[in-house]
């Protein structure tokens, strides 16, 4: 069965055009019904005051001699329309009436029937009010559009009448609609190329977004995408960027992380592998072979606190959802800490400047381990002095910890929260990167930088994040 081609599976491009296409077509034929209409209706209606001001111009000039003859009558038309009908003989029709409907004289274009002439006459004189009379004649396919007023010239009572014939409005209207037709396919034809310009300026960019990203996902990572505009697609294209430099980080990162946790493990294996060959050869003996099992045992501790710190990175990284967030006091959580490890290093002095209490919503357990790792890295490093301190707003709370250690080297910096990135004294490369996914899990963040004297790690926390839930 064949599929339908609907409109949304077409080219973006496409789309625009043709919905521009019906929208014009549609306002083109509304217009082409409604225009001729709407100017016919207004052409009926200012003929009829065209008409009353040339009853009155004319009106003025009507004489007749001692014998009741009437004179020459003079020839006018309103200007607009000698300007609009040049190549027409056109002037408004003139008739005059004896009170008693003998015809005195008449000014026309072309012969008025007599029955016609008697039936103005008729409806002029039936018209009884003081004011001037409008009215419409229809007959024998003629429509005739009149002003009429019983009129007095010296006691002498007459009917005057100016009519104009409903075809000449036509004329008009045609004109008119011509003109306007002309001037409305210009337009359209113009608006169709601009609509054809307009589709591709935007569909354009768009097909180099998607040849962008089948780019990104054959990994290809080191071709710039340049699209200046700072309109919503200038956004996307941003955001196109970005996506693409976190991409390329974290294919640099799982690279750097494959091959050290190849180096990590390596390690304690190969000398598992080389004290325990050692003793089954019985290449050590007595002290020695005491002294391998020894090695043996540290090193798989050793590899089994790599691959606990490991899995325990992966489920905080992966399932926010383990964490079980309620109301704690932070002071107190940093103050238990420094208790359990100022006996590490005894030399190293402790100055915590927190307030009293210092609450917050979060896992205790998870961030107690994510302090922990972050002030084990700083006692390591530090000579004499470790520092705590914080800055409060009403949404986050920002600790500092601080020591007076050596610089982080400038090449490690931008990567220390990474896995396996650490400094000549590191010892696994994992705690730093567990404590920046257990505050990013809280909905905060975590930074490193080189002050005069020593390291400063910035931490800010919301104070009221809420649990995840599941999706």
């Amino acid at each position: 069965m064949k599929r339908r081609l609907r409109l949304r599976d077409w080219p973006l491009s496409r789309q625009i055009l043709v919905l521009f296409m019906l929208l014009t077509t549609v306002l083109g034929v509304s217009v082409g019904v409604l225009y001729p209409l709407a100017v016919k209706q207004y052409l009926v209606g200012n003929t009829y005051s065209l008409l009353e001001e040339e009853f009155t111009t004319l009106s003025s000039h009507i004489s007749f001699t001692e014998q009741h003859e009437l004179l020459p009558v003079p020839a006018s038309a309103p200007y607009f329309l000698q300007l609009l009908l040049s190549k027409y003989k056109y002037t408004f029709d003139v008739i005059v009436y004896a009170a008693n409907g003998e015809l005195l004289g008449k000014r026309s274009t072309e012969p008025i029937p007599d029955e016609d002439a008697n039936e103005l006459y008729n409806m002029a004189s039936s018209y009884k009010k003081q004011d001037i009379q409008h009215g419409t004649l229809d007959h024998d396919g003629e429509t005739y559009m009149f002003v009429s007023k019983r009129m007095d010239y010296h006691d002498f009572p007459y009917y005057l009448v100016i009519f104009s014939k409903e075809r000449e409005i036509n004329v008009i209207n045609a004109v008119l609609t011509r003109q306007f037709f002309y001037i409305f396919a210009i337009i359209l034809v113009i608006s169709w190329l601009i609509a054809i310009w307009f589709s591709r300026y935007l569909s354009n960019p768009i097909r180099r977004l998607e040849e962008y990203t089948k780019k990104i996902a054959k990994r290809q990572f080191d071709i710039p995408l340049k699209l200046d505009r700072k309109d919503e697609i200038g956004q996307l294209a941003h955001s196109f960027e970005t996506m693409k430099n976190q991409l390329k980080e974290h294919d640099e990162s799982q690279q750097h992380f494959v091959q050290n946790i190849s180096h990590e493990l390596k390690t304690p294996i190969m000398a598992i592998q080389g004290y325990t060959q050692g003793l089954l050869e019985g290449v050590f003996q007595g002290p020695q072979a005491e002294k391998g099992l020894e090695v043996i045992m540290e090193e798989s501790k050793r590899l089994e606190k790599v691959v606990e710190q490991l899995l325990y990175l992966t489920k905080i990284e992966s399932v926010a959802q383990m964490l079980q967030f309620s109301r704690l006091d932070a002071s107190e959580l940093i103050s238990l800490i420094q208790q359990r490890l100022s006996v590490l290093n005894p030399a190293i002095s402790w100055d915590i400047q927190l307030p009293p209490e210092l609450p917050l919503c979060g896992d205790g357990e998870q961030l107690s381990t994510a302090f922990i790792n972050i002030l084990e890295n700083q006692l390591r490093y530090a000579k004499s002095k470790l520092t705590i301190s914080c800055r409060c707003t009403p949404e986050h709370i920002e600790l500092i910890m601080a020591n007076d250690g050596p610089p982080i080297e400038e090449a490690i910096l931008p990567v220390l929260f990474q896995r396996f990135r650490k400094g000549k004294s590191g010892k696994h490369g994992l705690g730093l990167a567990i404590a920046r996914a257990v505050i990013e899990a809280h909905g905060g963040t975590i930074h490193a930088r080189n002050e005069a004297v020593g390291v400063q790690f910035t931490i800010i926390l919301p104070r009221n994040k809420e649990a995840p839930t599941d999706r």
